[in-house]
């Protein structure tokens, strides 16, 4: 929000002005309309979005799975929830954060906001799973749209793919293995392990 070719006096000033930041950031979300027919640039909402990750800012500026559950209206798709919605945003999103510089990366160079929409797009995988009119090409295309290091264990895909097979018992043996390939078995925990040796 704020950028200057100056240099900090000192990390406390600094420390004040992330606060500043921040607090002018949730003073800007708090200001927008609650209203769904509202319409503002995706660029911005996702800017906004990213600036409130960096600066920690509270997690009412963040995307929820309630956000992504946009029901879908369109003739054209039989899907309860608008899936074509969530890939362009998340189409946007890595777009962006491919341009930018500016996404938190941790110390084993994973980036925060990265696992952040990882495990958002985990949640609503495994939301729409039950859907019986999802495409297994649909829901394949939109679990490997994340890269790897978007997910630091599978666990989340696990219970989507868990889902998905059981709302779907009409899929095909290849179709099912295609499925079951989003997932890499090394990223699961062993509580995933042992529940899908059950299985």
């Amino acid at each position: 929000i704020l950028r200057s070719n100056r240099k900090p006096p000192s990390s406390s000033s600094t420390a004040v002005s992330e606060n500043e930041q921040r607090e002018l950031l949730e003073t800007i979300t708090s200001n927008l309309p609650l209203d769904k027919s509202f319409i503002s640039s995706t660029r911005f909402l996702f800017g906004l979005l990213r600036t409130a990750i960096i600066l920690n800012a509270s997690e009412i500026c963040r995307a929820t799975l309630d956000d992504l559950l946009v029901p879908s209206y369109s003739y054209l798709n039989e899907t309860l929830y608008d899936v074509d919605l969530v890939e362009r945003i998340l189409a946007h999103f890595l777009d962006t954060l491919e341009q930018s510089n500016t996404a938190v990366v941790e110390a084993d160079g994973k980036s925060l906001s990265l696992m952040l929409v990882g495990k958002l797009i985990d949640g609503f995988l495994a939301e729409i799973a039950s859907d019986a009119n999802l495409k297994s090409d649909k829901f394949y295309n939109l679990a490997i749209s994340l890269p790897d290091q978007a997910r630091l264990y599978d666990d989340g895909l696990y219970r989507a793919v868990n889902v998905y097979l059981k709302a779907h018992p009409w899929v095909s043996e290849a179709e099912r293995e295609k499925i079951c390939g989003v997932m890499d078995c090394q990223k699961l925990t062993l509580e995933t392990c042992t529940h899908a040796a059950q299985n």
